[in-house]
């Protein structure tokens, strides 16, 4: 079978999971995971790897030099950017499994079943680390500034790439329980 003969299902799953990559990496490489307002059209926004200010220098700082400067604890950035960093790999990972699966005789369900199941362990290794990430920064951001911080639009397309390989894992799963191969 090759890739011209492979089922609509398994072609959506594998496109699901390419842009669903694709959204992970704008949402990890932002810097507006987590963003509070200081006065309109000021904010301060925390990502993955950076805090920054935006003034008229637009400053940043690596994020886990900046805990140190205000005396707080960075394992935890480390061990979220860890789990997302992980989460990402079994998802590039997911995605070649599934190309690699487009070229395989018919009744191989055993492939699909491994994208698939690939494809939720990454959800839960990404949503673990992102929302740790999450609370942890707005957190340090209300107790520096004394002002309520909110998720941005980076951590609504994390949420939205996880939601994509979900659907690409179950649209998998149900393409290894078809009867007709």
């Amino acid at each position: 079978m090759g890739l011209g003969e492979t089922s609509v299902k398994w072609r959506c799953a594998v496109f699901l999971s390419f842009i669903g990559f694709i959204m992970m990496i704008a949402a990890v490489a932002s810097t507006y995971f987590a963003v509070v307002e200081i006065i309109p059209n000021l904010d301060r926004h925390i990502g993955f790897w950076y805090i920054c200010d935006d003034t008229k220098t637009y400053s940043c700082q690596d994020f886990v030099e900046y805990l140190n400067d205000i005396e707080e604890g960075s394992d935890w950035v480390h061990g979220c950017r860890a789990l997302v960093v992980i989460g990402m790999i079994i998802e590039g990972l997911t995605i070649v499994v599934s190309v690699y699966m487009a070229y395989m005789a018919a009744g191989m369900n055993i492939g699909h079943m491994v994208a698939a199941c690939a494809d939720f362990v990454s959800v839960v290794v990404n949503m673990i680390g992102g929302l740790v990430f999450l609370a942890n920064s707005m957190d340090i951001l209300q107790s520096q500034l004394e002002m309520d911080s909110d998720p941005s639009w980076s951590f609504v397309l994390f949420i939205i790439a996880q939601g994509l390989f979900l659907t690409a894992g179950g649209i998998q799963i149900l393409e290894a329980c078809r009867t007709d191969s």
